[in-house]
């Protein structure tokens, strides 16, 4: 997954925010919207460590993704 994919994922998580949307990469990560508070959750799976980003911070919450997934 490319960095723009990643992004255009977390844009589509903003516009759907009225639904609860995990997406899943078994034994690597989970990544979640919260609506209430706008943030990215992103919860890795091998550590249980949770990474929150604010919904205007998707350059770096992107990027935090692609590393860990590359």
């Amino acid at each position: 997954m490319n960095i723009l994919e990643i992004k255009k994922t977390l844009y589509t998580l903003i516009q759907y925010e009225d639904s609860a949307i995990t997406h899943t990469i078994p034994q690597v990560l989970e990544l979640s919207y919260c609506k209430t508070s706008k943030i990215f959750q992103i919860t890795t799976l091998t550590d249980q460590k949770t990474l929150n980003y604010n919904d205007y911070d998707i350059d770096n919450a992107s990027e935090a993704l692609y590393k860990i997934v590359n």
